[in-house]
């Protein structure tokens, strides 16, 4: 006990640089949403690892972009990013070794090092490049002034143990600050809607645009320990209900059952979901969605 330590590290990089797939990994379990779908996480998560005596504190943001003035959840997305790192002891940089050093990477590289000089750069995806490819990478980090530069293949898990116990080397904190049982500080009625909305993106990505969202109507715990969820899956057009709500309602079925088996999983216990689809056409620039962000105080470009 009186060994034990904590730390937070927050994982940044692209859109889709795989950052939520490395966060799973390093978890050991699911808890942040996968999908092809860009821009899919839209808030930090914390993740809780503990590593022997270690409490290793994952924060996964959402992808770094720039965002249009006029879209509020762009802005929100952005915010959530930079605020995710800004509340950690320490940075990794995750880098697409399919994209490599794009001029987004090096301007995120730029950024990063404003905030912090000591950030750990980390090469994802490298089982779909060739070994040259990886060098190249390293040999650019290197110029930018990164020391710590990890290759890894969060999908195959390779290379995954090694960040570990690298990241627990810079955990320095004393004590523990939540429960060993426990996997995340976010709130199970936010990560219902999450896988929610998971299973909407890998189901219909190629169908449905970005502009979906869900939202809980009702979440209540039973008496036996068994969890009601009512939620509301909002989307732009009418056509977009169509394909949610599929041929006999086949599509919401499909997607209701696939979420509740994630939640179920999670949550640890039976979960009785029941999904709707609304159309909304501009939930996305409307304030009153966004009731944990003061949209007036976000950043805008210049």
């Amino acid at each position: 006990m009186q060994n034990r330590k904590h730390g937070t590290v927050a994982i940044v990089g692209a859109p889709n640089a795989g950052k939520s797939t490395l966060t799973n990994a390093l978890l050991g379990q699911k808890l942040s949403i996968v999908s092809p779908k860009v821009q899919t996480t839209r808030n930090s998560i914390k993740a809780i690892v503990i590593e022997g005596e270690t409490q290793l504190i994952i924060i996964d943001t959402p992808g770094i972009f720039i965002p249009h003035d006029d879209k509020i959840l762009e802005r929100i997305i952005v915010k959530s990013a930079w605020q995710g790192l800004r509340d950690a002891d320490h940075i990794c940089f995750l880098i697409d070794a399919t994209v490599g050093m794009s001029v987004e990477n090096i301007r995120i590289a730029a950024d990063l090092k404003k905030e912090s000089p000591n950030i750990t750069a980390i090469i994802n995806k490298t089982d779909l490049v060739k070994k040259g490819t990886i060098l190249e990478i390293m040999a650019k980090l290197v110029d930018l002034g990164f020391t710590d530069i990890f290759p890894v293949s969060a999908e195959t898990k390779d290379g995954v143990d090694r960040i570990k116990t690298f990241l627990c080397s810079k955990c320095v904190n004393p004590t523990w600050i939540f429960d060993e049982d426990q996997i995340t500080d976010a709130p199970m009625r936010f990560i219902a809607t999450e896988i929610t909305r998971e299973k909407l993106f890998l189901k219909l990505y190629r169908e449905l645009p970005y502009s979906l969202t869900v939202k809980n109507d009702s979440y209540e715990v039973l008496n036996n320990g068994q969890i009601k969820i009512h939620q509301t899956i909002f989307v732009t057009r009418d056509s977009q209900k169509s394909i949610i709500v599929g041929k006999n309602a086949a599509m919401i079925k499909e997607i209701g059952q696939e979420a509740r088996q994630d939640i179920e999983a999670i949550a640890g216990t039976k979960v009785h979901l029941f999904l709707f689809v609304k159309v909304k056409k501009d939930w996305m620039n409307s304030s009153e969605n966004y009731e944990m962000v003061d949209v007036e105080k976000l950043p805008r470009n210049k």
